[in-house]
C-alpha cells in the first residue's frame, strides 16, 4: 500500500481565497496609507499614487509612479528633509485586520 499526501492539492484549493483575501487587505494597506501620507502642494500628489498591485508572487502596496516617484523619500527622508513615514505605519496598523481576512478566507474555504 501506498500513501499520498492529499496537502499539495489542500494548499491549491486554498490559495485562490488566500490571494482574494490578501489583495483585499492590501486595499485596505494602500487605503490607510492615503489617510496618513502628508498632503502637499505637488500636483500630481503622491497621496494619488499610492496602489496596490496583484502579481503573480504576491501582493505589493506602491507608493508612487513614472511622475510621482518620491514615496521612498518622503517615507525614509533625504538629507534635505526628515522621514515622514507613512506606509509602514499603515502596514503595522493594518497586520491585525489583514491577518483576520486571511483567517476568514481560510475558514470560509474549509466549510
Amino acid at each position: 500500500m501506498t500513501l499520498k499526501s492529499r496537502i499539495p492539492a489542500i494548499a491549491a484549493e486554498l490559495e485562490p481565497h488566500v490571494r482574494t483575501a490578501l489583495e483585499v487587505g492590501g486595499e485596505y494597506v494602500t487605503a490607510r496609507a492615503k489617510e496618513r501620507v502628508a498632503y502637499g502642494n505637488r500636483d500630481p500628489h503622491l497621496r494619488d499614487a499610492i496602489h496596490t498591485s496583484s502579481e503573480p508572487e504576491g501582493v505589493y502596496v506602491i507608493a508612487g509612479d513614472s511622475e510621482t516617484f518620491y514615496g521612498h523619500m518622503v517615507e525614509h527622508g533625504t538629507s534635505h528633509s526628515a522621514p515622514q513615514p507613512f506606509l509602514v505605519p499603515a502596514l503595522e496598523e493594518s497586520k491585525k485586520a489583514v491577518l483576520g481576512m486571511v483567517q476568514t478566507a481560510l475558514k470560509a474555504a474549509v466549510r
